[in-house]
């Protein structure tokens, strides 16, 4: 008996062939609640924030671009996060080998992306990586426009609270959490969730990244008996 390959070229399903088919859409539902998919969410007129990223989570990041398709991509550092650079600077070869691929993903896809440094990042090689992208490169917090909102982006909570804009994003740590102050300024830490903002209303919606983000990010290994 010969053996069935399934074509390469295979087109994948639309959002819309997953919602109108019952299995598809059950069993995608299922993926999502364990969270190895995304949310089936049309991201067309949205920015996707991240921070803090593990290379074992790259695949993932690939999936939810491609299925949520947001119109800007903004990581706020650490892109690498199981190598701890500012520790272990030694580790700056597997650094690269592992940033080339979150590169190679992001620059596949039609979304303008912000990348800022974070505390484990090699600006240099960053911008050597990117220099003949479209990527942007950001060292410093910044601020950005997008229709009738203000964004400011940084890696550290410190990096946004002072001037902040409507939408501050940021990581690196859990001690500043999401919130929303006192004058309706939204604080969003990319390390908890990854978050979708509308870029027309202005809704924030919330999700979590993929089992064992947070084992690899504090490079926890599991260990076989």
């Amino acid at each position: 008996m010969g053996t069935l390959h399934i074509p390469s070229n295979l087109p994948k399903p639309t959002l819309e062939e997953i919602r109108s088919c019952p299995i598809r859409s059950r069993i995608d539902n299922i993926a999502i609640k364990t969270g190895l998919n995304p949310p089936l969410i049309d991201g067309r007129d949205m920015i996707l924030h991240l921070s803090d990223t593990p290379s074992t989570m790259f695949s993932y990041i690939r999936r939810a671009i491609r299925r949520l398709r947001p119109t800007w991509v903004v990581h706020t550092g650490d892109l690498v996060d199981d190598v701890k650079l500012e520790f272990r600077p030694g580790m700056l070869d597997l650094y690269q080998k592992k940033l080339r691929v979150l590169l190679e993903l992001l620059s596949e896809e039609t979304c303008g992306t912000i990348l800022l440094t974070g505390n484990h990042d090699h600006l240099q090689t960053l911008l050597e990586m990117t220099e003949n992208t479209s990527i942007q490169v950001w060292s410093k917090p910044g601020r950005f426009y997008i229709g009738s909102f203000s964004f400011k982006a940084g890696h550290t909570y410190e990096d946004v609270i002072n001037d902040a804009a409507e939408y501050n994003l940021f990581g690196h740590s859990l001690e500043y959490s999401t919130k929303i102050d006192s004058s309706g300024r939204f604080f969003l830490n990319g390390l908890e969730s990854m978050h979708l903002i509308h870029m027309e209303t202005g809704d924030v919606i919330p999700f979590n990244y993929p089992p064992g983000t947070n084992d690899a990010r504090l490079e926890r290994k599991r260990v076989s008996l």
